[in-house]
């Protein structure tokens, strides 16, 4: 068995299972934001299982805080499906159709099964568009201090659109060969993600 700290979720994975399990230990997160961070895992995963990249979810255990799907061994940290590229801007651009802002959209959240298909999770820290701005003091906790010093910068009277949260994260921070990430953000977006048409 192995156990990834992610934060405010671990990541246990057994064999070809794997599980999030949002009971961090310590008190560096507040109760309320971990049931808040689960509750937004469990609710997007539901909305999003028709999409073919959605986790192959075995189980939901709600009164325990856990969440477990398929695990293939891998992330996208480590290797890469045939045609990436385009199932990663498919994933983009059905994230935009349904107006979710995921902002950790770093290769670690990634893996791909067995049949070459990549599969997204940690939508822990997404919010749909008609959420916006968000107030920030609330998620502090599980900012690093680097988006923590972005958030300072980007937010207004302590509240923050996290499209704009997203264009910096897809277009700066977050790293994916051949700066594709910034490259489909500018596809799917245009430049503008807060008025974009999609």
């Amino acid at each position: 068995m192995t156990v990834i700290d992610n934060g405010i979720f671990n990541l246990v994975i057994d064999g070809d299972v794997a599980c999030m399990d949002f009971n961090p230990e310590g008190t560096r997160y507040p109760q309320d934001l971990v049931t808040s961070s689960f509750e937004r895992e469990y609710g997007y995963l539901q909305r999003l299982s028709d999409y073919e990249w959605c986790p192959e979810v075995i189980e939901y255990d709600y009164a325990n805080r856990k969440i477990y799907f398929k695990w293939y061994g891998n992330t996208c940290e480590d290797m890469l499906s045939t045609n990436w590229k385009e199932q990663l801007e498919t994933i983009v651009h059905n994230l935009a159709e349904q107006r979710i802002y995921k902002p950790s959209f770093y290769p670690k959240f990634f893996y791909i099964d067995a049949n070459d298909n990549m599969r997204a999770y940690a939508f822990y820290s997404a919010s749909d568009r008609s959420e916006q701005p968000i107030a920030m003091d609330f998620y502090r906790p599980i900012l690093n201090p680097h988006r923590a010093e972005l958030v300072d910068q980007l937010e207004v009277n302590g509240k923050l659109d996290m499209a704009v949260l997203v264009r910096h994260a897809y277009t700066d921070y977050i790293k994916w060969p051949d700066n594709t990430l910034k490259e489909i953000y500018y596809r799917v977006y245009g430049h503008n993600l807060e008025t974009s048409a999609v």
